[in-house]
C-alpha cells in the first residue's frame, strides 16, 4: 500500500482538503494539552470551520496506549464513520491505527491483539505527527500495553493513507521530550542499518534519515528549517524500519519503559551504549552511511550532555544494583525485536 507524503503547512493543508471532500463523518484522534500548545488546536478548528463535516474528536491522555484506555475511547466512536485523522506524538497515532482496526473488523482492542489476519483495507487515514521522533506515522505497527506486557500489532494496511508534516507543530515541545524522541528516530535509523531484516530499500531510507538529522544541526537552531529536516528524518527513519524492524536496543528499552514509566527513545537511549558495544562485529553495516563506532558513541555523549541520564545514573537513582537491572531488563526482552539483532547480544556486554 503506497503512502503519500505531504511537506509543509500550505502542501498539509491542501491534501487535508482533499482528503475530506469526500468524507461524511470523521474521527480526529489528538493529544491532549500538547494538541492545542502546538497549534494544531487553532489550525484544525479554523480548518474543520470551512468543512460541512461531521467530526467526533477523541483525545489521548495517558502516555503510550493502553488496551483499557483505548478501549474505552473505541466505544465513544458512535455512527459510522469512513475516515481518521491522527495528531500528536507516537502513542496518538499508534492509537488511532488501532481504533481504525477496531471499527473496521469489529472487534475489541483486547481481541485485536491476539489476530494473526487483517483486511487488506482500513478506513482513509491521514497521520501528522506532533514530535520528530517516532516514526510512527510512517510505519505498520502499532504499540499496546496490557499491563507491563507490549504487544506489536503489525499489519500492512494500519499504515496511515497518508503523511503531513507541520514544522510549527513541533516547535514548541519541551526539549526533554524533543531530545528523547530525537534520540528515537536516530536509534531507528542505525538499527535499520544493522538488522537482519535489513534490505537494500531500508537501508538508503535509514542513510536518507541520518542525512536529514545531520543537516538539521547545521542550520539556525529553533528555525522553521530545523524542524521541517527534523521531522522529515524522523519519518524516513520511520520508513525504513517499517522494512528492516529495530533490533536489540529497542527489546530492552520497552520493559524500562512499562515498568519505570520512562519515555521511550530515552529508554532506547539507556540501553544502546550497551549494544552498540555488543554489536561491534556488524559494524561494517555503518559504512553504508559513513558512520562507525566513535561516531555514534559520540553522539551518544552529546546526548547525555544536553540531559539524557544513562542507565547506569538511572539505576543508581533508583537504588537497583546494576546486576539486578541487568538481569530485569533479560527477563523481560522483546525476543521478536531482540532476535532481529545482527548478533546474539551477551550479558557481558553490560559489564564492560
Amino acid at each position: 500500500m503506497s503512502q503519500k507524503l505531504h511537506i509543509g503547512e500550505a502542501a498539509c493543508e491542501t491534501a487535508l482538503k482533499a482528503f475530506c471532500r469526500t468524507k461524511a463523518h470523521l474521527v480526529l484522534v489528538t493529544d491532549g494539552a500538547a494538541y492545542a500548545l502546538c497549534g494544531a488546536k487553532a489550525f484544525f478548528d479554523n480548518f474543520f470551520a470551512g468543512q460541512s463535516i461531521g467530526v467526533t474528536h477523541l483525545q489521548v491522555l495517558s502516555a503510550n496506549p493502553k488496551v483499557e484506555v483505548v478501549q474505552q475511547l473505541l466505544e465513544k466512536i458512535g455512527s459510522p464513520v469512513d475516515g481518521f485523522i491522527a495528531v500528536g506524538g507516537g502513542t496518538t497515532l499508534d492509537t488511532a491505527k488501532l481504533l481504525n482496526l477496531a471499527v473496521v473488523t469489529g472487534k475489541s482492542i483486547r481481541e485485536l491483539l491476539a489476530c494473526d489476519t487483517a483486511p487488506d483495507r482500513l478506513m482513509p487515514s491521514f497521520a501528522i505527527p506532533t514530535t520528530a521522533g517516532t516514526g510512527a506515522e510512517a510505519t505498520r505497527f502499532a504499540v499496546c500495553y496490557d499491563g507491563e506486557k507490549k504487544y506489536s500489532i503489525d499489519f500492512l494496511s494500519i499504515r496511515p493513507s497518508e503523511v503531513g508534516l507541520f514544522p510549527a507543530f513541533i516547535k514548541t515541545l519541551p526539549p526533554y521530550q524533543r531530545l528523547s524522541t530525537r534520540f528515537d528516530a536516530y536509534a531507528q535509523a542505525i538499527e535499520s542499518l544493522w538488522a537482519k531484516g535489513a534490505t537494500a530499500e531500508s537501508r538508503a531510507y535509514a542513510e536518507r534519515a541520518l542525512h536529514c538529522m545531520q543537516a538539521a544541526t547545521e542550520v539556525a537552531l529553533g528555525s522553521m528549517e530545523q524542524a521541517q529536516l527534523e521531522l522529515q528524518g524522523s519519518y524516513w527513519a520511520g520508513r525504513a524500519i517499517d522494512i528492516s524492524r529495530t533490533t536489540a536496543a529497542h527489546a530492552f528499552s520497552y520493559y524500562l519503559t512499562s515498568h519505570y514509566g520512562i519515555a521511550h527513545g530515552h529508554a532506547v537511549f539507556m540501553v544502546f551504549p550497551y549494544i552498540l558495544q555488543n554489536n561491534a562485529e556488524a559494524v561494517d553495516y555503518l559504512k553504508i552511511a559513513q558512520l562507525n563506532v566513535a561516531d555514534i558513541s559520540a553522539t551518544l555523549s552529546d546526548y547525555h550532555k544536553a540531559g539524557l541520564k544513562t542507565l547506569r545514573e538511572f539505576a543508581s537513582e533508583q537504588r537497583v544494583g546494576w546486576e539486578e537491572m541487568v538481569d530485569d531488563l533479560f527477563a523481560h526482552v522483546n525476543l521478536k525485536r531482540l532476535g532481529n539483532n545482527p548478533v546474539e547480544v551477551r550479558k557481558d556486554s553490560f559489564y564492560a
